[in-house]
């Protein structure tokens, strides 16, 4: 009995093991820490409306953001948007702000946290870096993807507006000079806010970003963006970097990026050997330091 005993014991550490080992392979999400919330019951701060041709104009509010009294060099930050909660991250370099700003916008349902090293890479390079969670950002309990592609889209686009208002109130962001980082759908999201708000952003860096989505963005009601992007994109005057990989990612396909790299009046192109559509590891330090030169060299 003690030598079956001591077996099963054993075995049950081996699982253990490996289960931690397994989990520490993977990026885990950040769950949102407690940060003060002073803002339950104020009104808003500042009311917006971005109308884009002849389509409905996109309202929202927002509220003061909330920050965490933490030490360290990343914070936790709840900003606001139509009374819900977006969570973020906010990473800062050494020294004294503010500083120039990358905002990243994720890609489908990747949870807070999933670009937390390249937000350090990018403060080792001087950035400050904002990663934040949509409202809509969590993956539902069906799994399922968006059944309306298009209302799904402009809510995120209306967070990353809310995000980039309350930069205002954070004294580590100069507001000047603001990049929007767009992942995957999170890119597309980026390509939308990013020209028709053009004047207030520096740049876009687009990191194997979901160019057939617009194709699939259905709306519940009235349509609220263009479907066809690639005009939009022609009307983009700022400059664009693109990542795409060699390995699952839409770099494997010669011709995807060729109507996006023609529209765009200002474009650098980027395929990283062996990068991954989530373009972890050293491929995504080396993303990291090649958007760092372009930016650099756009002045």
């Amino acid at each position: 009995m003690r030598k079956r005993s001591s077996r099963i014991k054993c075995l049950i550490l081996i699982v253990v093991t490996a289960c931690l080992l397994a989990s520490c392979s993977k990026p885990q999400p950040v769950k949102p820490g407690k940060v003060m919330n002073e803002n339950a019951d104020r009104q808003p701060i500042k009311t917006r409306l971005v109308k884009v041709e002849e389509f409905p104009p996109i309202e929202y509010s927002i509220l003061m953001p909330a920050v965490s009294k933490s030490e360290g060099r990343t914070k936790e930050v709840i900003f606001y948007r139509d009374g819900g909660e977006i969570y973020a991250r906010l990473t800062v370099p050494q020294g004294q702000g503010p500083f120039k700003t990358i905002i990243i916008t994720s890609g489908l349902y990747a949870p807070l946290g999933r670009y937390s090293d390249k937000a350090e890479h990018y403060s080792e390079h001087g950035f400050a870096v904002i990663e934040f969670l949509c409202q809509n950002g969590t993956r539902p309990e069906s799994g399922e993807d968006p059944a309306f592609l298009g209302n799904f889209v402009v809510d995120q686009i209306k967070d990353l507006y809310a995000v980039i208002d309350s930069c205002e109130y954070l004294p580590e962001v100069d507001t000047s000079n603001i990049y929007l980082y767009g992942h995957s759908m999170g890119g597309i999201v980026v390509c939308y806010a990013g020209t028709y708000r053009q004047d207030e952003i520096k740049g876009l860096i687009l990191v194997d970003p979901s160019f057939y989505a617009p194709e699939i963005m259905w709306f519940e009601d009235e349509v609220l963006i263009d479907r066809d992007l690639y005009p939009i994109l022609e009307t983009c005057k700022i400059p664009v970097i693109i990542f795409t990989g060699t390995e699952g990612s839409f770099g494997e396909d010669p011709d995807f990026f060729k109507p996006a790299l023609a529209a765009f009046p200002n474009v650098q192109f980027f395929v990283i050997e062996g990068a991954t559509h989530t373009m972890d590891g050293v491929e995504g330090e080396h993303l990291v330091d090649l958007s760092v030169e372009a930016i650099e060299s756009w002045g």
